[in-house]
């Protein structure tokens, strides 16, 4: 991979928004004295970590799924490994990254040894050096999920395939548009939903480019005057009662879960497929690193990978099962891709701006 290049706007937005110097320069921040200065690799098999983790009794692990899901997902593998307890946070991603360099800054212990995070929300803590590097396919993780980022090893927890949501009892499948040009047409006029952070959106910049994706989401904007909800949920809640006829806010587990539930829902994917991809990282500093590497181990082999499947409905192959083999495919898997990503979600956030 070529030499990272911080992504300008992402990283001063973060810090000087949240108030948090991250240890950047830009907004006043200092040089990090109380950041991880050595880039030491952790390298063992996963029974190694695990039995050394059976020392250090815990690990404290965060990720954005609910409580009570997670403990279902966890529980094999508190079953296998008595000695180590999973303590568990539920917070979103930029919050687990502004947490960690607070607490870095101010000296303190780490509270957080491993998280699932998108690469965005962890920028910060890869460009800082703030992740410890792992051999994860030592591990076990499989290779195909490993990537290095900025310098540092990490590996796919899922891929999250997204695509338009429907409702087939009022819209059949051969009636929608085909394409990203297709969908801008005022036969959809106030029956789209889009999202006011341009987070679903903003990853087609990866196909097309940032002017395109700009240019293109003006024209649809325009053209056929969405509705603006904040999440999927309740995107596709507005598809399933038949508020709207499509959501441009659709993940693939979101689809199944709701599916799962009874709802009159499916997703169609047009010609350009995106992703909303996290991944495990482990803490330079943590409190339980073989714990964590033990867990993380776990978490990314067939049986983590079958337990997210099972109950979260997210799956983690290259290529997501459903979508045509004709798409093209725009995942976010280099620095550069989220650096032009980023800038394209902002310019669709202020064009949806009121």
């Amino acid at each position: 991979m070529s030499a990272y290049r911080a992504p300008n706007r992402w990283v001063g937005a973060f810090s000087c928004a949240t108030g948090v110097a991250l240890l950047v320069t830009g907004c006043g921040g200092g040089s990090g004295a109380g950041a991880p200065s050595s880039t030491d690799r952790l390298s063992l098999t996963a029974q190694g970590a695990c039995e050394a983790g059976n020392k250090e009794g815990s690990v404290n692990y965060v990720s954005r799924t609910d409580p009570e899901v997670f403990a279902k997902e966890v529980a094999p593998f508190e079953k296998a490994h008595p000695g180590i307890k999973v303590k568990y946070t539920s917070m979103k991603p930029a919050d687990v990254t502004q947490r960690v360099v607070t607490e870095v800054q101010a000296r303190r212990a780490l509270s957080v040894d491993a998280t699932t995070t998108d690469l965005a929300s962890a920028d910060p803590l890869f460009i800082q050096k703030l992740v410890r590097d792992v051999d994860y396919q030592k591990l076990g993780i499989p290779q195909a999920l490993i990537l290095n980022h900025n310098g540092i090893t990490t590996f796919r927890v899922f891929r999250d395939a997204l695509g338009v949501a429907y409702n087939p009892k009022l819209s059949q499948e051969s009636s929608l548009p085909r394409t990203w040009d297709e969908l801008v047409d005022p036969k959809w006029s106030n029956k789209v939903v889009v999202d006011p952070r341009g987070i679903y959106l903003g990853v087609l910049a990866v196909a097309w480019g940032e002017p395109k994706t700009v240019a293109w989401f003006g024209k649809f904007n325009e053209t056929d005057k969405p509705l603006v909800i904040n999440g999927t949920t309740d995107s596709i809640a507005k598809v399933v009662s038949g508020e709207a006829l499509l959501s441009t806010s659709a993940t693939a587990s979101a689809v199944v879960e709701q599916q799962k539930a009874g709802a009159p829902v499916a997703i169609h994917y047009l010609d350009v497929v995106s992703s909303q991809d996290k991944y495990g990282v482990l803490l330079k500093g943590a409190q339980h690193p073989n714990a964590a590497a033990c867990f993380l181990s776990w978490w990314g082999g067939a049986e983590g990978q079958a337990q997210q499947l099972k109950y979260e409905y997210k799956g983690n192959t290259d290529v997501p099962d459903g979508v045509p083999a004709t798409a093209k495919l725009a995942f976010i898997v280099k620095p550069a891709d989220q650096d032009v990503v980023t800038k394209a979600t902002e310019e669709i956030s202020k064009i949806l701006a009121p």
